[in-house]
């Protein structure tokens, strides 16, 4: 059940990291629009801008997605499964921690939330055995 338990949440985690995706591409780019309108930069640069822009939130939806997968394979016992949700919490914390030391910003505290949450989940799930010590104790051999 505590394995359930934590997949389950590491499947929300894979969720938050998707919904981040969408709401960088979607929501954040207002606040490109606004920065970049007062910039003269030529239609080549503003448009490779906005390319790498919406690539961001394409790999942040898919870091989610593979979160979530790497949850639900752990849950069925597939070996190394959790290692696409450690690398991108890795990535997430370490994004994270960098960003907030050098740029000051609060909003850089989701990025080191949400990547030790991933790392987190994912060794509580690795760490915990699929079945329960107790019950593989009390099987004893026929006589």
């Amino acid at each position: 059940m505590f394995r359930k338990v934590i997949a389950v949440l590491l499947v929300l985690t894979g969720g938050l990291f998707s919904f981040g995706g969408i709401g960088h591409s979607f929501i954040g780019r207002k606040a490109i629009d606004i920065g970049l309108a007062t910039l003269p930069i030529d239609a080549h640069t503003d448009k490779l801008i906005y390319l790498v822009w919406y690539f961001c939130g394409g790999c942040m939806l898919v870091f989610g997605l593979l979160v979530m997968r790497g949850a639900w394979k752990a849950m069925r016992g597939e070996h190394g499964a959790l290692f696409a949700p450690c690398a991108i919490g890795v990535f997430y914390l370490a994004t994270g921690v960098v960003a907030l030391s050098t740029m000051r910003e609060l909003f850089w505290s989701v990025f080191v939330v949400l990547g030790g949450l991933a790392l987190a989940l994912s060794a509580v799930l690795g760490f915990v055995p699929a079945t329960p010590r107790i019950a593989s104790r009390m099987r004893q051999p026929a006589a």
